[in-house]
């Protein structure tokens, strides 16, 4: 058989074109199959990485609708292997993936193979449409390849058969004898023709049923589909040479029928040593595993070690540990020497690493810097303690590469299972807490994942849990705090500002969920669900005469929403929806944000003033923002920080508040200060030009029902 050889018999045997579905949700692949259905293909489905590399070394697919997120091996990296078989460089490949689309993103993407993104979720006509298309392009190449094909077979039909070359050809008669064969099959059966015609082909292949036994001919799938007029097609079989070594083969069986009538006279088997196809295959999926630059397991492979080793110590009850290492300052040696020079750093670290420890322990690479240990079957933290004692050790005699003498040394954290934990994600990130508890005591050490640690990751998995929750639930309520004028204590403006009252965790401040919704990538519906209710809040107020239409209301917007590529359309939606005037709403940013990446910065801020948007500089004074990129801002408000009003009256608290108001006045700016509380600070504020204050002296922030009690009072 030719290397396309699966291309070449679905076009001897009019198979319609094919598509492979990769994606780890059984849910999915239904999902696709029912918009795929109508179309004249055949779908193939892969649950994993390593199952689609496997389909795709045995088939041709027109198309491969490949999902970027799943366990063990990701999208891109299947996408990578599939393309190193040169059969499949060309093969469309199309992402499937439930990210936010960015530009990184995609450029990954595209790097790696992709002809297509799709997102989730998929629209069902745009799949169909995609797809349709590749399907026509491959059923086209098909055709060509029929005619191709018949042209080919009325030239060359003796040839083919007899002579073939790389493949093997048997002719059997109907009780499976071999008639015939071409110098190929003598060659890889070792056999003389003389010695080949005298058998039966059950000596030659290795026919068994389901309970592994040996069959008779006749009770063979070759015999059965072929004796009803059908090709038979076998991927992977074994035959056996003269000598008795078993190799596996790749066959189709095809039947021979009288020119008149569908009578089978007998049967053709065209065959292929597949041997190095194995090799290659096998090789791929090794690849996969391995980390190449050091030759030790690589992250994947960890983590099926880890969860396998966990399993095997609960069942024996016996105890593992994991260390998680991490190499100091290992950033310093690329910056300074290379990457090359850090590599051979990482290789040699490695071998020292190996050398450290016990046979049965394995020791993989999972990042950059970054090593794991899984010991098994410890007797005690001492042995373990040991271990750790001398990788240190090892880690810290000098490094002689390229005429440098380079000091390294380690940070290491230790979980023990099943003290620590009894899955491999949390006994991870145990390690991980205990290596940070060692590198913030000074480096080149070990620390053991204490009792004070898993009560901290106890509470942060609870806190992550209940904010899930929380979202899901819509368990997050506004307090409104007044903005007042600083001459007439008239209420001109309100801020909100979301709380939390979990059921599980009590009243938690925005300074501990906040910060972990941002993490957790739930910042988004969060702050949606502030901009609506509060924009939603102020437009009742002004529709009752509560407040007048001038009245504003302020939120915040953390870094992760303000490059949010969605935030223009959403501040758009919600005033759209709430019917609020865009002046009536003004969004606060910290000075810190301002600092980072200036041009994105500029550009989103200025799109949210071009829709009539406020926007305010909130903990003025604290980020050391420049005058010349203020300017350069389409700010409206600055507020001063709280920390400078605590402080009126003491040693040079004076004079930074009039600093700030002074900047704030020559850039024609509305200055706010925050966090007043004493009649003194208020009389400070008002004597030296602030236009509005908020603080405790007015009223402290307040649920719905409160403040709306608060804004009808007569002032």
């Amino acid at each position: 058989m030719a290397t396309h050889s699966s291309a070449h018999h679905d076009a001897q045997l009019n198979v319609p074109p094919k598509i492979l579905v990769v994606d780890d949700i059984p849910e999915n692949h239904r999902a696709f199959g029912a918009v795929l259905n109508h179309l004249n293909a055949q779908i193939f489905n892969a649950s994993s990485g390593k199952d689609a590399v496997a389909l795709t070394l045995r088939h041709h697919f027109a198309v491969i609708l490949l999902d970027v997120m799943m366990p063990d091996m990701d999208g891109y990296e299947t996408a990578e292997i599939i393309r190193v078989n040169e059969d499949n460089m060309a093969t469309p490949i199309i992402f499937i993936t439930a990210l936010d689309r960015s530009e990184e993103f995609e450029k990954k993407g595209y790097e790696t193979g992709a002809v297509d993104y799709l997102f989730k979720p998929v629209s069902p006509n745009k799949l169909a449409g995609k797809i349709s298309v590749f399907v026509e392009l491959e059923t086209q190449r098909i055709k060509i390849k029929q005619n191709l094909s018949v042209i080919d077979q009325l030239r060359k039909r003796n040839e083919l058969i007899l002579k073939s070359v790389g493949e093997g050809i048997i002719g059997l008669n109907k009780v499976g004898e071999v008639s015939f064969s071409n110098p190929a099959a003598q060659v890889m059966l070792e056999y003389s023709e003389p010695e080949l015609e005298k058998l039966n082909f059950v000596e030659v292949a290795c026919h068994s049923n389901t309970d592994n036994l040996l069959i008779g001919w006749e009770d063979s799938e070759i015999y059965k589909s072929c004796m009803q007029g059908n090709s038979f097609h076998a991927h992977i079989e074994v035959f056996f040479k003269k000598s008795k070594i078993p190799f596996p083969v790749e066959y189709l069986a095809t039947p021979i029928q009288s020119a008149n009538t569908d009578n089978v006279l007998g049967f053709v088997i065209a065959f292929m040593d597949i041997t190095a196809r194995q090799k290659t295959e096998e090789e791929l999926v090794r690849l996969a595993q391995i980390d190449t630059l050091t030759g030790l397991y690589n992250r994947y492979s960890f983590s099926r070690q880890l969860s396998k080793t966990i399993s095997n110590s609960l069942r024996q009850k016996q105890s593992i540990a994991l260390l998680f290492i991490d190499l100091d300052r290992f950033k310093q040696i690329n910056d300074t020497l290379g990457h090359e020079t850090g590599d051979h750093v990482l290789k040699e670290s490695s071998k020292r690493l190996s050398a450290c420890l016990r046979d049965g322990d394995t020791l993989c690479r999972i990042g950059g810097d970054e090593f794991a240990v899984i010991v098994e079957n410890i007797s005690s933290g001492i042995s373990v303690a040991q271990i750790a004692d001398k990788i240190l050790e090892e880690l810290k005699r000098p490094f002689h590469l390229f005429g440098h003498e380079i000091h390294l040394s380690a940070s290491i954290g230790i979980a023990v299972c099943p003290m620590s934990a009894i899955s491999a994600d949390p006994l991870l990130r145990c390690a991980d807490m205990a290596m940070y508890k060692a590198k913030q005591a000074g480096k080149n050490a070990y620390q053991f994942f204490t009792d004070e640690m898993q009560n901290e990751v106890a509470s942060e998995l609870a806190l992550e849990n209940a904010l899930r929750i929380a979202v899901k639930k819509n368990e997050f309520q506004l307090y409104f705090q007044p903005k007042v004028h600083a001459k007439t204590h008239q209420v001109l403006g309100t801020e909100a500002l979301i709380r939390w009252a979990s059921p599980s965790e009590g009243f938690l401040s925005p300074d501990v969920f906040i910060p972990k919704a941002e993490e957790m990538g739930l910042i988004h519906p969060i702050g949606t669900w502030v901009l609506e209710q509060g924009t939603k809040m102020l437009k009742e107020w002004q529709d009752k005469g509560y407040v007048n239409e001038r009245h504003t209301i302020a939120i915040n917007l953390s870094m992760r929403q303000l490059m949010h590529k969605d935030l223009i359309d959403i501040i758009s939606n919600v005033l759209k929806k709430s019917k609020l005037a865009p002046e009536c709403l003004e969004l606060e940013i910290t000075e810190s944000i301002m600092m980072v990446n200036s041009v994105q910065t500029i550009s989103i801020l200025n799109a949210i003033s071009e829709l009539g948007v406020k926007i305010a500089i909130d903990d003025f004074g604290t980020g050391y923002s420049s005058l010349s990129y203020l300017r350069l801002l389409p700010i409206h408000t600055i507020k001063v920080d709280r920390s400078f009003v605590q402080v009126i009256g003491i040693d040079n608290g004076d004079a930074i508040v009039k600093t700030i108001i002074s900047l704030g006045n020559n850039l024609g700016l509305t200055i706010v200060a925050e966090g007043a509380e004493s009649p003194e600070q208020v009389t400070f504020l008002t004597e030296n030009n602030v236009d509005l204050i908020q603080g405790f002296y007015f009223s402290k922030p307040l649920p719905l029902e409160e403040y709306i009690k608060y804004l009808k009072v007569d002032r």
